[in-house]
């Protein structure tokens, strides 16, 4: 299905099957991986100090914003990957536990 002439120069939003939050998806890692998962929390500024050589600061609180205004909120969900591949998408869960191993290294 994804060679077919008629895609080509689309745009196409993929998602899985549910809105997940970063709490949820670690918990699915931790439940995966069969261990616990440490969570520190940080300030926006320690965040920023610790990612200064990775990130620039005006990106960091762009992203940083878009984290706090988006987390936890119900994002939409589509049926794309199952219209482009005839398979439906995954869940956080499953991809999770397909990949545990990956986890554990």
């Amino acid at each position: 299905m994804l060679t077919e002439p008629s895609l080509r120069g689309k745009s196409y939003t993929l998602s899985g099957p549910e809105s997940v939050s970063f709490a949820e998806q670690i918990g699915h890692l931790a439940r995966a991986t069969a261990r616990p998962i440490a969570v520190n929390v940080v300030t926006r500024e320690e965040w920023k100090k610790e990612m200064a050589q990775y990130i620039p600061g005006s990106f960091a609180d762009g992203l940083l914003d878009w984290w706090q205004s988006s987390d936890g909120s119900p994002v939409p969900t589509t049926q794309t990957v199952e219209t482009l591949t005839g398979h439906p998408a995954r869940g956080f869960a499953v991809w999770a536990e397909d990949h545990a191993a990956e986890f554990q290294a």
